[in-house]
């Protein structure tokens, strides 16, 4: 864990996610006990703090709940009546006892004094390179949830003398260096912000002269001796007195002889992210380094400098450029990278990239990366790339298949969509320890002065020039070479188009539209003056700065902001006639480059005719995306399909029927399934609507898929599912039709909480049967799948196992990695349940990294459950509940599953809360999920169990009324031979939870009733259960003390053999009653 204050204050975990540390009084408490690291806070300071005035009567017992609640979260699987080992009680009070590397502050100390011992020692390299990562720990105004409070006042005072006194500490030691030059800017700052700090004034009148400003730096001095004198009364002490004495005397000390090599950095005001990149390139390791700005702000130039030295260094250095539209293909800046890599390698690289799955094609570029050693890849304006390549971009960020990879990208923080691919996938980035980004921001009126001195320009001129340009590198360029400040950016490049020839407009507004890289041989056939003068004007424009000339019969435009404006002054009308005759030509050449075509069909809609072509490329460009797994690429290709059918000249409802579900299927890959069904819903409406039966049974199978069912743990959105899927069995498919045969399937597993367990399975049997006439082995494996799920519930343990075997065997057969990995992770809970603990290991294991390079999220997701069920049951219930919430954390925001697996991690800490004797809470725990979830029956099992341990634990009065609750709940689940429980009596813990209440409440009858279900079921586990030990406890029950110690022996092997240790308490007490 990662204790915070220097900024918001908090608690990060383990896996990188902020610990929810409760309400603000409770955080107040937290808060305190951080600032006062590794001393105790005494009790009566925080009731102190947390009430000004007079503290209510049960203050003392209100700030102890808090410190519980808080052990709970630092602590979650701390065993009951062991002492708690992170915030601890002492003599005095509450303290935490954490290292010194696990709190933000006391990093930040360690690293101040280690910088003070180098400082002494003269190695002012390395002090200040320890003070700066003591600065680097602060994230904003420490304590910054508490910024009002009277109590902090003191403490964030304190916190900010310290991060000065740092500020002072680092330049000190970079002016032993000579560096004086680099800090002139933030000291200046600084001096303005502390004007009466006679130190800080010091450093920045040193760091003046050493950037040659004798008299800037007297005038420093000067204006601080002012202050002091008409504000204070006071004359300068005697650090301000010897720094004037020693620059009026030009003393040589001032300014120490520094090596500076050929590396020294080049671009103005980038010292920082200058050195950062250098490191990234030369060192080893895997790492990733992001230049974010506004356009013109430098990032390119940045990159380029540090290919520059990486080339220098060795390195081997490929690009990849995002393309300014909707009209790259998938993948398009890594294609660029991996292309200009297989040509260096000597070929072939690429046809590695076809065939497989998504997380094969994923594993084939990071191999191809890997095999050229030490790599790195510039991506230029990320802002442009499509989601898959962002996927890919996360997936290379984490893999350990090419350590040698460096990526340094690039992108416009002003085009950051909210919400959007680039969003999310910076989101998952920065959390990365090996991942570093850098805002970039304009020059300051120093840096510019810098920069204007060295072009030979006028540095009087820098304030002007600031306010001009507001420091944008690009915009002082443009100055420099006009040698007049434009008013507009525009004007600038309306300047240098007004001395080319003719027609230069129309030329260079038509390569704009085709993008940053314009190709002759297509500008050529989309303008209309003929050839040669189109070539006079493109090098006429070469000549102006405007564009520069690329590799091969290719024009690129300088700069991108030339492009914005020369699209932004196209009228609407030519623009969208440009756009057409582009397609048109890209059509005409070669109609391959469908995302290209798609997008400038669609930018040229102003008819029924090209609303058509635009369509139809757009869907087989969401087509092709599909086929290279770029699932996110495909949603938004069809969601602009959709969008344009409105402007058909007539409705088209079958078209808008199959993208819906086009749509749908693309949404469910990548991990949509909110919007996918929402897809489905609109899409069955319309099927039938068209009396379309085939469509209807599509629309209605659309999230009933392998993996959908495969999660049978949780069963939402089935209202949705099985009125889709009802309508269409009513509809006139054939009986040989494999539709009839998966929605056969899909309703026995959908409908299978609402009739007979024994009917589902008939009805499961019977789409088998089908899908076997039908002769489709896809149709067959979903079929077997469902019948599997259904089958976990029966004693057909025989018939099970085949089934397994079965829907393995297809999956290698037919090479379906999915339905193999289905296969399996049904093979592994049959292991599980029979208590064979290596082979079940070994599946789990494969289970896991499978999924892990397949990267479909309810795979993972189902996965991660797996894991947090055995560690559950081999006693490591604190990484059961990481494992559960691992499981929703792979969903994206609003995903059906996201939900339904963080309710799923609620089942442990249910558990947790009775392990710790804390019945009330796990009751309440309990109604809150039955709020979410009403009806719910494993939650009401559990809710009933919860009132029984409250009723034992309780005085006789309230004890007797929970039990009674508790019995009027239980005689419904026992209704008719418990018959409504039959269906999850595998599910989870139902069985060792129903026999405990039955035991609870002294219910003989029920317990026999029980006890015959759970018979078939000796020697195995029954979902979590072990079956000898709920029925040890039913035969104790019904008086036999013989069968119960015989179940309890039972019980004991197969724990034992099995490592089911979370049952040891539960036998050991069973054990000691049958003994008394």
């Amino acid at each position: 864990m990662d204790f915070r204050v220097l900024g918001p204050v908090g608690v990060i975990g383990d896996d990188g996610t902020s610990l929810d540390t409760g309400p603000h009084q409770q955080r107040v408490v937290l808060a305190l006990c951080m600032l006062a690291i590794p001393q105790p806070v005494p009790l009566n300071r925080m009731i102190d703090v947390l009430w000004e005035d007079e503290p209510p009567p049960g203050a003392v017992n209100t700030v102890q709940a808090y410190v519980s609640k808080l052990r709970r979260v630092l602590e979650p699987g701390r065993r009951r009546n062991t002492p708690p080992a992170v915030l601890v009680s002492r003599p005095g009070g509450y303290a935490l006892d954490v290292p010194a590397d696990a709190f933000d502050l006391g990093r930040a100390r360690a690293h101040a004094a280690e910088g003070g011992r180098r400082a002494a020692a003269g190695d002012h390299r390395g002090a200040g390179e320890e003070f700066r990562r003591a600065l680097e720990e602060w994230r904003g105004e420490p304590l910054a949830d508490f910024a009002q409070a009277p109590w902090a006042e003191g403490e964030t005072a304190h916190l900010a003398e310290f991060r000065l006194t740092l500020e002072e500490d680092a330049a000190e030691a970079d002016l032993a260096l000579g560096r004086g030059e680099a800090l002139t800017g933030r000291l200046s700052r600084l001096v303005a912000a502390h004007p009466l700090r006679e130190r800080l004034r010091v450093l920045g009148a040193h760091a003046l002269y050493q950037a040659g400003r004798q008299a800037d730096a007297l005038a420093v001095l000067a204006e601080g001796r002012r202050l002091l004198v008409e504000d204070l009364g006071l004359d300068p002490g005697p650090r301000s007195r010897e720094m004037e004495r020693r620059i009026l005397a030009q003393d040589p000390a001032l300014t120490p002889r520094v090596h500076v090599t050929a590396e020294a950095p080049r671009l103005v005001g980038r010292e920082a992210e200058t050195a950062e990149l250098r490191r990234a390139v030369a060192e080893d390791g895997h790492r990733v380094v992001l230049l974010a700005g506004e356009p013109g702000i430098g990032k390119t130039s940045l990159a380029e400098q540090a290919a520059a030295t990486a080339e220098a260094l060795g390195r081997r250095v490929v690009w990849g450029r995002c393309w300014d539209g909707t009209g790259a293909p998938p993948f398009w800046p890594w294609t660029q990278a991996v292309q200009e890599l297989a040509g260096a390698g000597g070929g072939g690289g690429l046809g590695r990239l076809a065939g497989g799955g998504r997380f094969e094609l994923y594993e084939a570029f990071a191999g191809l990366l890997n095999e050229h050693g030490r790599v790195l890849v510039v991506l230029d304006d990320l802002q442009w790339a499509d989601a898959s390549s962002l996927r890919l971009l996360e997936f290379l960020a984490t893999t350990r298949l090419c350590p040698g990879l460096t990526v340094i990208a690039t992108y416009r923080d002003t085009d950051v969509r909210p919400g959007g691919a680039l969003e999310h996938a910076l989101g998952a980035l920065v959390r990365l320890p090996h991942v570093r980004r850098f805002v970039l921001r304009g020059l300051d009126e120093t840096e510019i002065r810098h920069y204007l001195g060295r072009a030979g320009a006028d540095p009087e001129r820098a304030a002007e020039m600031a306010r001009l340009t507001a420091g944008n590198p690009f915009f002082l360029g443009e100055v420099l070479h006009l040698g007049e400040t434009p008013g507009e950016l525009s004007d600038v490049v309306r300047g240098r188009m007004a001395g080319l020839p003719p027609d230069t407009e129309e030329v260079l507004t038509a390569a704009a539209l085709l993008g940053r890289d314009a190709a002759t041989d297509i500008l050529l056939r989309v303008v209309e003056p003929p050839e040669d003068r189109v070539l006079d004007i493109l090098d006429a424009a070469v000549r102006a700065r405007l564009l520069a000339e690329g590799d091969g019969p290719v024009f690129r435009f300088v700069h991108d902001i030339v492009r914005d404006v020369l699209r932004e002054a196209l009228p609407p009308v030519r623009r969208r006639r440009l756009h057409t005759r582009i397609a048109e030509v890209l059509e005409e050449r070669s109609g391959t480059r469908l995302t290209e075509i798609a997008h400038h069909y669609r930018e040229g809609v102003l008819g029924a005719r090209m609303t058509g072509r635009a369509i139809g490329y757009t869907r087989r460009a969401a087509a092709q995306a599909t086929a290279q797994f770029a699932h996110e690429d495909a949603v938004e290709h069809l969601e602009r399909a959709i969008a344009l059918i409105d402007r058909l000249p007539r409705s088209d409802d079958a078209l808008r029927c199959d993208l819906l579900l086009d749509l749908a299927e693309a949404q469910a890959a990548a991990g949509m399934s909110t919007a996918a069904h929402a897809s489905l819903e609109s899409a069955a409406g319309i099927a039938e609507e068209l009396g379309d039966d085939n469509r209807l049974a599509r629309a209605a199978l659309g999230l009933s898929d392998q993996i959908y069912l495969a999660m049978y743990e949780e069963v939402t959105g089935v209202e949705r599912l099985a009125g889709r899927i009802d309508r269409a069995l009513a509809s006139d498919l054939a009986e040989e039709s494999p539709w009839r045969a998966r929605l056969l399937a899909a309703s026995a597993f959908i409908g299978s909480t609402g009739r007979p367990v024994e009917r589902s399975r008939e009805l499961a049997a019977q789409a088998v049967r089908l899908a076997r006439r039908a002769g489709d082995d896809q149709t067959l494996s979903r079929t077997l799948i469902v019948q599997e799920l259904l089958l976990r519930t029966g004693h057909d343990h025989d018939l099970r196992r085949e089934v397994v075997e079965e829907i393995i065997e297809i999956g290698i057969r037919t090479g379906d990695l999915v339905t193999e990995w289905i296969g399996r992770e049904a093979e592994y809970v049959r292991l599980i349940a029979q208590g064979t603990t290596g082979g079940a290991e070994r599946t789990l294991a494969w289970l896991r990294e499978t999924a892990a390079r397949i990267r479909l999220p309810s795979m993972i997701s189902l996965a991660a459950w797996q894991a947090a069920v055995h560690a559950y049951l081999t006693g490591r219930p604190a990484e059961a509940l990481a494992a559960a919430e691992e499981s929703g954390a792979v969903y994206p925001e609003g995903a059906l599953g996201r939900g339904d697996a963080r309710l799923r991690s609620e089942t442990f800490r249910f558990l947790a809360l009775r392990r710790e004797g804390r019945a009330a809470e796990a009751l309440a725990l309990a109604e809150e999920i039955l709020a979410l979830r009403p009806g719910q029956r494993p939650w009401r099992i559990l809710r009933c169990l919860a009132l029984t341990d409250l009723g034992r634990s309780e005085g006789a009065r309230p004890g007797k009324a929970w039990v009674g609750e508790a019995r009027a709940e239980f005689a419904g689940f026992a209704r008719d031979g418990f018959a409504e429980i039959l269906p999850d009596l595998s599910y989870r813990f139902v069985a060792d939870a129903l026999g405990e209440i039955c035991s609870v409440l002294g219910d003989v009858e029920a317990g026999r009733v029980l006890y015959g279900h759970l018979a078939p079921e000796a020697g195995r586990l029954l979902g979590w259960s072990v079956a000898d030990l709920c029925m040890a406890r039913l035969a104790l029950l019904d008086g036999d003390r013989k069968r119960a110690g015989e179940h309890l022996r039972a019980a004991q092997g197969f724990v034992r053999r099995a490592g089911v240790r979370a049952y040891d308490l539960a036998l050991d007490a069973l054990a000691e009653e049958l003994s008394a």
